[in-house]
């Protein structure tokens, strides 16, 4: 398995040494933007998490205020 390994690490430097400087550039943009993207993914993550705990907040706070209302109702009369 080591073997497979380092066979693929090899092909990959001489890949890389075939791509021209022009190129090298290329895919270090490409790479900038794949980072955009998926910080801009974690972020509509992280936002769609909180409209979740939201919406249990106002879930939960319905259910306390359903069970307590008719007790103090009933503490009233």
């Amino acid at each position: 398995m080591l073997g497979v390994m380092a066979a693929g690490l090899v092909v990959m430097l001489f890949g890389v040494a075939g791509v021209a400087m022009g190129g090298v550039g290329v895919m270090g943009r490409l790479l900038v933007i794949a980072g955009f993207v998926m910080l801009g993914g974690f972020a509509v993550m992280f936002r769609r998490m909180f409209v979740v705990f939201g919406g249990l907040v106002v879930m939960v706070d319905g259910v306390v205020r359903h069970v307590s209302l008719p007790v103090q109702c009933v503490k009233s009369a």
